[in-house]
């Protein structure tokens, strides 16, 4: 029998012990980073604020402890939401369904009491038996973040056009073009809103990030930027000197899909940190993106898998 109650500080070693043993059955391949040897400390510093908060339980059976889940709560798109990252959870690999089942219907009583109608998971990518069984409690796809050496350059590539970083005499332009990437991702079938871009937001992300673009003589046909990261997340499990795609992230102008632009601007990003020593790089995207869903996979080997639940309104209305 699987017994749930509340996680307490004494349960912490044997929670992270049960992480870690998750994480090398899913991630441990070349293509992502080594999370484990300096990222340990922030997975249990992570757990234990949400212990502090009364945010986390735990299974046990036969008096040891056989899985956990660690959750945040937060305003997400203006919905009360509760939130599970993937260092937020573990399970037993023997039982891990059942473990699983009894504890997601432990937390999201309470989530629930709590008007928190909205249930975001972060699993990983590969684990299909935790996502079939996700799936049919009503959870879909929403996000996938996936990684990739650095060193996986030398792709074919268009070479018609000039692909350079950005500079602030570009900002204007790159304005123009992002808040034209905003209009993409409000339309169907992604439906994201995001916010609009100002001048002065670009000139920071240009001096503070990485920008390139690629210019047709004297149009910008396409953009990626991207970061160095300069700790471990918790979240996506990006290491200390890894790249990640953020920002205005990839964005390639209409009359320009389908021609190699995307692949040569990732070449030389890749090239860029490769050059660096930034051995890995990062990148999210919407499940529901049909251009991303069809390029990234292609060079990127995707580890976390997002996916939502939106419980109906009226479940707490008689409570």
């Amino acid at each position: 029998m699987i017994n749930i109650s509340a996680m307490k500080e004494e349960n912490l070693s044997d929670a992270v012990a049960l992480w870690i043993c998750q994480f090398n059955r899913h991630c441990y391949c070349n293509v992502f980073p080594n999370f484990i040897d300096g990222g340990q400390g922030t997975v249990k510093s992570y757990i234990k604020e949400q212990i502090d908060k009364g945010n986390a339980i735990i299974a046990t059976k036969n008096n040891t402890i056989v899985g956990f889940i660690a959750w945040l709560y937060f305003d997400f798109h203006g919905e009360r939401t509760a939130f599970l990252p993937v260092a937020g959870h573990a399970a037993l690999l023997s039982d891990e369904l059942n473990i699983y089942r009894e504890m997601y219907c432990y937390a999201s009583q309470k989530w629930v009491s709590d008007n928190r109608f909205n249930h975001l998971w972060m699993t990983y990518f590969d684990d299909d038996n935790l996502k079939n069984s996700l799936y049919d409690l009503g959870f879909g796809s929403y996000v996938i973040d996936a990684c990739q050496l650095t060193s996986a350059t030398g792709h074919v590539i268009n070479q018609d056009y000039k692909i350079v970083f950005a500079s602030a005499a570009d900002a204007e332009a790159l304005t123009e073009v992002a808040n034209s990437s905003n209009e993409y991702y409000i339309n169907s079938p992604i439906f994201l809103q995001r916010n609009k871009y100002t001048k002065d937001e670009i000139m920071q992300l240009i001096d503070k990030n990485y920008v390139l673009l690629a210019w047709d003589k004297d149009k910008i046909a396409g953009v990626l930027s991207f970061s160095i990261n300069q700790s471990y997340n918790f979240e996506r499990l990006t290491t200390v000197d890894s790249a990640r795609i953020e920002g205005i992230g990839a964005y390639i102008l209409p009359d320009y899909r389908g021609k190699g632009m995307g692949t040569a601007l990732l070449d030389k990003a890749f090239a860029f940190c490769k050059e660096k020593g930034k051995a890995y790089m990062h990148v999210s995207y919407e499940s529901a993106n049909p251009n991303a869903i069809q390029f990234w996979p292609k060079y990127f080997k995707p580890a976390i898998r997002s996916v939502r639940r939106t419980i109906n309104k009226d479940a707490n209305t008689n409570r």
